[in-house]
């Protein structure tokens, strides 16, 4: 599967407020919970209580809940919006 955020990507976000409702296939700006300071950008594939289970859209080369299982809400910094670079594909 092609990547939602190619390298390079440009995106409008949302900081992420504790208690605000989070969606099923949000993608959203989070911190690993095996290595805090890094940050990834991952969709929300399901709930689990207090934790979120994230995916990446590449399976193949994609760290994501299968490798070190759901993250707390309080991991997630932002929630993404829109991409606005590169320009996505027109839809007829």
């Amino acid at each position: 599967m092609e990547p939602l955020l190619p390298n390079g990507s440009r995106v409008i976000a949302s900081l992420y407020q504790p208690g605000e409702p989070l969606r099923l296939g949000d993608v959203v700006l989070a911190r690993r919970p095996d290595r805090p300071e890094v940050e990834m950008v991952k969709r929300i594939e399901a709930f689990d209580g207090d934790r979120v289970v994230l995916a990446g859209d590449n399976p193949t080369e994609s760290t994501d809940s299968l490798v070190f299982g759901p993250v707390d809400r309080s991991a997630v910094i932002a929630v993404i919006r829109w991409r606005y670079w590169p320009i996505p594909p027109r839809r007829l």
